[in-house]
């Protein structure tokens, strides 16, 4: 008997922009299965490979219930998942939806999860030349939630640009699917069980994005991310870990700016973006943790901080503007803006 040869799961995942920010709805378990099935195709590729995947590599851990059976519904829904990519040329508007698999087959006696994905989604998939994003696939599998999976790729689609400012409806959509027109329509209750809970994943990976709502009045109409740059992008002197802290431990320093700040690991998202802004204005801890005091959870005096230091931030890394202290400027600035603050901050 001549053995099955199992083909090999690639480390990186691909997918052209167009299919990352078409509205896709997912579950945990769909998510695995999607990012281990692009894990099947290599750029070098010139057709659309079988799917396989160990299903040891779906589910790491039974949490009651029957593994195989939840991983069967998982299949069924992706069966029947369809993203659909509108665009516009001149005042034409283009609506085309697009089926993801055509096939799967799940067999408890291999041990396999096997399939095809649909041939006319081919484009987004392989030999992506531009308007592509390409994540770690072991990254992605450590995520725990269907949100996080989706606003990974999602914020990795925009991080060459570094900022990516989405109408609030777009993004609902994004992540939910745009079928979804009852669960979390109010920005408070959206960035209360999907946003931030998904962000704070993404800070367990060392990736710091911040997020700013924008108001049409009372109403938030869009968000506005700011995206660092990726990790193996980072100088030491930049990198911030907000969900790792070595209690009673000194930080290993590597130059005086690199900064530790003893914050919990289960800090609001709202006072992470201060940390992250001040420290990449240079501010010291000490003026970081008093600014955080001041500031508490107030969403209004954040929003107004993250608003009022963007033209000042935006200017130094784009060297619009040389700076002898950029820390003392932006002190001087958050000192005219809330006269609540320290008269001198040190």
């Amino acid at each position: 008997m001549v053995p099955t040869i199992i083909p090999p799961l690639y480390p990186r995942a691909y997918q052209a922009n167009a299919l990352v920010r078409a509205p896709l709805k997912l579950t945990h378990v769909e998510a695995r299965i999607f990012a281990l099935a692009l894990g099947c195709i290599h750029q070098d590729q010139t057709e659309l490979p079988g799917i396989s995947i160990p299903l040891s590599r779906v589910m790491t851990q039974k949490k009651g219930g029957s593994v195989y059976e939840t991983i069967r519904d998982a299949c069924k829904s992706l069966m029947s998942k369809v993203v659909s990519i509108e665009s516009q040329t001149g005042n034409k508007k283009r609506f085309t939806a697009y089926s993801i698999i055509s096939y799967i087959d799940l067999n408890e006696g291999t041990g396999y999860l096997t399939g095809n994905f649909a041939p006319e989604i081919k484009p987004f998939l392989l030999q992506l030349a531009e308007q592509y994003t390409h994540v770690e696939i072991e990254t992605l599998l450590t995520l725990k939630s269907a949100h996080a999976h989706r606003l990974y790729w999602l914020l990795k689609s925009w991080d060459d640009v570094g900022i990516w400012e989405v109408g609030f409806d777009a993004l609902r959509k994004q992540v939910l699917g745009d079928d979804n027109d009852v669960t979390y329509t109010l920005f408070y209750d959206f960035k209360r069980y999907v946003l931030e809970p998904a962000l704070r994943e993404l800070y367990s990976l060392g990736w710091v994005v911040t997020y700013e709502p924008i108001k049409d009045g009372k109403k938030v109409k869009s968000v506005r991310f700011t995206i660092p740059k990726p990790l193996a992008q980072i100088k030491p002197n930049d990198i911030f870990e907000p969900t790792h802290v070595n209690k009673g431990k000194k930080s290993s320093k590597i130059g005086e700016e690199q900064m530790s700040l003893p914050l919990q690991v289960e800090l609001p998202t709202l006072q992470q973006r201060i940390v992250t802004r001040l420290q990449k204005l240079k501010m010291t801890v000490a003026q970081i943790q008093h600014v955080l005091n001041f500031m508490g959870d107030d969403e209004a005096k954040i929003a107004r901080l993250m608003k009022v230091s963007h033209p000042l931030l935006r200017d130094f890394e784009a060297g619009n503007k040389v700076f002898d202290n950029l820390g003392g400027v932006t002190i001087n600035l958050l000192k005219t803006e809330f006269p609540g603050l320290y008269p001198i901050l040190k």
